[in-house]
Parts: structure tokens; C-alpha cells; sequence
């Protein structure tokens, strides 16, 4: 834990070392482990002053525009939200979508996808690009961008890889935070910074990715995006903690990307929690990552004509 860390920072820290992760190692059940989840974003999870929500339909799933102030914006910026593909909701994660939305200047829209275990492998990949397409087939949704935290990151370059293979419309840009891409489970970190890292239980991880694959093979695209191709995409952005299990799942990634001519940007702070940008509102550190990824997001978006 870095010193040069605010006090707000710290404390959040705290909690997910001493209250969050041990959760999350001993809660088997998932439908509990859900309960805790929205019980946790209820108590200590503020709703921004000026949140708007839009209820949509993006193919078979329910989805949600979080906006904040006018709500005006250039493009769509899909979001597909984390929680080791069996839990997170809109509760959860509105606060951290309406934000990124509002820096990015875009049109957030969190997706309501399926999850694990009542759902596995492929069901969230298969409703990101039902989604994804729902939104291309609508100009007036233009430019479109997608950005995940965790599981969703690697929804979200998953769907990239789909969409790219599929030669559907591409997006502006990508932005992942903290993203899993391998679920072959061999990166080093996974070991390395069991103990470093403050938030994620690799016994819940591992349970999670079990219950997500349900036997499938996980030496594929769909599952682990880090197989992908990418070839003539956008330009990414990774956002990762080199004290998190997840540092080479980002490492990696950046690497097999860059490998294949995308243009890459690699972010890697050290002392944060996994996905730290969910405390955006209440540390300076989340606040500044969520502009960070805002800035990123505009500068591509305003590329495309209106």
C-alpha cells in the first residue's frame, strides 16, 4: 500500500482486504454472493446527484442508459460489467457507468447479460454481440465504444474478436479495466500476488471460471481473448495494478495486441485494489482512472464524424 495514496483510498483497501475478499473466498453460493453484492452497493455505494436511467432492449436482454447531467454526448459507449461472470448488476455498477459515460462525453449503456452458473459459456458472449448488433443497427447510436471491468473485460475482447471475425461495425475504441483473458488459469501473477492482492479470493475466481466454462474448452477466443485475432482494430486501453492476480492476464494481453498491430495503451499502477475504479466518487484515485478512461474514450470517439 502505497503512502502516497489518499486517506479515502486507504480505507477502501481495507475494506476489501478485511471484509470483501474473505467474503468472497467462504460464500460458495452464487445467488448469496449476489445478495452481499447489491447489499454492499446499497450501503456503501452513493448514487451520483443527477443519475438518469433509460430502460432499453439490445436484443434478448434488458439494458440500461446511466446518464448524468444533459445526458447529451457524441456516440454510445457499451459497458459490460465485472463479477467473475456469475454476479453484478445494475445496482452495483450504475455509479461507475454514468461516469465513464459523463467523462467520456458518451452515452453510457450497461447490459444486463446472463449469468453463471444458471447461464455458462457462451451466453454472455452471445448477448454482448446480440447487443452490440442492436446498437450498429441504429445510426443515430453512432460512434459506438465498448468498455468492461474484469469478467466484462474479457466480454468485451471477446466481443471485439467476434467482431472483428464477423465483420461487424467497428468500434471507436476499447476500454478494459483489470480484464481476465486467459481462463486457462497459468499466468504467473495468479500465484505471485495471491497474497498482494487486496480484493480477489483466487479459490473464488477459480470456482467462478469453473462454474462460467461448465467443461467447455477454455483454449478459445470466446473464453480466453487473449487467443484472439485483432488484426486492423481499434486502438485499447488496459488499465491494470501490478499487485493484482489479474497483472499478466493485462500484461499479456497488451503484448498479444500490440503483437498484431493494435494500437495499445497499458496503464499499471501499483497499491490498488483489483477494479479500483469502482470507489470512483469517493477517492481521488478512482476519480482520476475514470477521466483517464474518459479522455481516452472522446478523443477516439470525436474522430468519427457526427
Amino acid at each position: 500500500m502505497s503512502p502516497m495514496h489518499s486517506l479515502s483510498q486507504h480505507i477502501a483497501i481495507l475494506q476489501a482486504r478485511l471484509v470483501q475478499k474473505p467474503l468472497l473466498a467462504l460464500v460458495r453460493n452464487p445467488v448469496a454472493l449476489r445478495r452481499l453484492f447489491t447489499l454492499n452497493a446499497v450501503l456503501a455505494i452513493r448514487t451520483p446527484p443527477g443519475l438518469r436511467q433509460e430502460r432499453l432492449s439490445l436484443g434478448p436482454r434488458s439494458a440500461t442508459a446511466c446518464t448524468m447531467g444533459d445526458g447529451a454526448g457524441h456516440g454510445t459507449l457499451l459497458y459490460l460489467h465485472g463479477g467473475a461472470f456469475v454476479l453484478g448488476n445494475l445496482r452495483g455498477y450504475r455509479h461507475l457507468v454514468a461516469r465513464l459515460g459523463q467523462a467520456a462525453g458518451m452515452r453510457a449503456v450497461f447490459l444486463n447479460y446472463r449469468l453463471a452458473p444458471e447461464h455458462p459459456f457462451p451466453a454472455a458472449v452471445e448477448d454482448a454481440e446480440a447487443a452490440w448488433r442492436a446498437l450498429s443497427a441504429d445510426p443515430a447510436n453512432h460512434p459506438l465504444a465498448i468498455a468492461g471491468d474484469s469478467a466484462g473485460g474479457n466480454l468485451a475482447l471477446a466481443l471485439l474478436h467476434r467482431i472483428l471475425a464477423n465483420g461487424l461495425t467497428r468500434p471507436c475504441a476499447v476500454a478494459v479495466l483489470c480484464p481476465v483473458t486467459d481462463l486457462r488459469l497459468q499466468n504467473p501473477s495468479l500465484v505471485a500476488n495471491r497474497r498482494h492482492d487486496a480484493l480477489v479470493s483466487t479459490r473464488w475466481g477459480a470456482r467462478s471460471v469453473a462454474a462460467y466454462l461448465n467443461g467447455a474448452d477454455p483454449a478459445q477466443p470466446d473464453a480466453s481473448p487473449i487467443l484472439g485475432t485483432y488484426t486492423n482494430g481499434p486502438p485499447v486501453l488496459i488499465h491494470t495494478d501490478t499487485t493484482e492476480v489479474l497483472h499478466d492476464d493485462a500484461r499479456l494481453m497488451a503484448d498479444h495486441l500490440t503483437a498484431q498491430g493494435v494500437d495499445v495503451t497499458l496503464t499499471a499502477t501499483t497499491g490498488l485494489p483489483h477494479v479500483w475504479h469502482m470507489a470512483v466518487g469517493r477517492t481521488k484515485e478512482a476519480d482520476d482512472s475514470v477521466e483517464a478512461v474518459g479522455r481516452f474514450l472522446s478523443q477516439h470517439a470525436a474522430k468519427v464524424p457526427a
